[in-house]
């Protein structure tokens, strides 16, 4: 004689029925088909299951890749060098317009943002994208038609006014000295180098 534990019972009649058997009893007896129970069943469980290794693998982006955090609004070129053993980058005067330019210069794998911009007088702007106090929220500047203001506290600087040293304090795109030759901009390497505290 079978053991009672090795038979199910039917919800609905409460016959005991072997395991192998409640399809066939549900669909004979009681007209219900079980099967299709069991499929949504799994098709729920598979849906659960896709969702927990979704959920996961966002929490993973989230927490273990970090992101780079923008230090400006403004779009970024980066610094092409035709040779790393050059003192001096060279940038042709003819990129540089009344819409600011920020490049990116590689200072030892350190990313140094700095602006190139010409004013109204006609002249060319130079400027690190850090303040010379507010560098430590690393948010640079951005452009608005004449003038530059600081991502951080606010404050505005017109571009004509840009591109010499800090001379009374506070707020102020940091100094970095270049000449005009050969119609190119040239900004030598130890002055950006010079910068790379402000971008740690």
């Amino acid at each position: 004689m079978a053991k009672r534990s090795s038979y199910d019972t039917c919800q609905k009649c409460g016959a005991s029925v072997k395991p192998e058997n409640i399809s066939k009893h549900m669909r004979n007896l009681h007209g219900t088909d079980t099967s299709n129970a069991v499929s949504h069943r799994n098709r729920n469980l598979i849906i659960g299951v896709v969702l927990i290794v979704v959920i996961v693998a966002l929490s993973y982006n989230s927490v273990f890749i970090k992101s780079t955090p923008a230090t400006s609004e403004q779009p970024v070129s980066k610094q092409l060098a035709a040779d790393a053993q050059e003192s001096a980058i060279r940038i042709p005067i003819s990129e540089v317009s009344t819409s600011a330019k920020w490049y990116t210069y590689d200072s030892d794998g350190l990313e140094v943002r700095y602006f190139l911009v010409k004013g109204t007088d006609g002249k060319i702007h130079l400027g690190t994208d850090a303040c010379d106090v507010c560098y430590k929220n690393k948010k640079g500047y951005t452009q608005d038609g004449n003038v530059l203001t600081c991502n951080n506290c606010g404050k505005i600087f017109a571009i004509n006014n840009l591109g010499v040293e800090n001379l009374s304090g506070g707020c102020w795109p940091s100094y970095i000295p270049m000449k005009i030759e050969n119609n190119n901009v040239i900004i030598q390497r130890t002055d950006l180098n010079a910068k790379q505290f402000m971008f740690k």
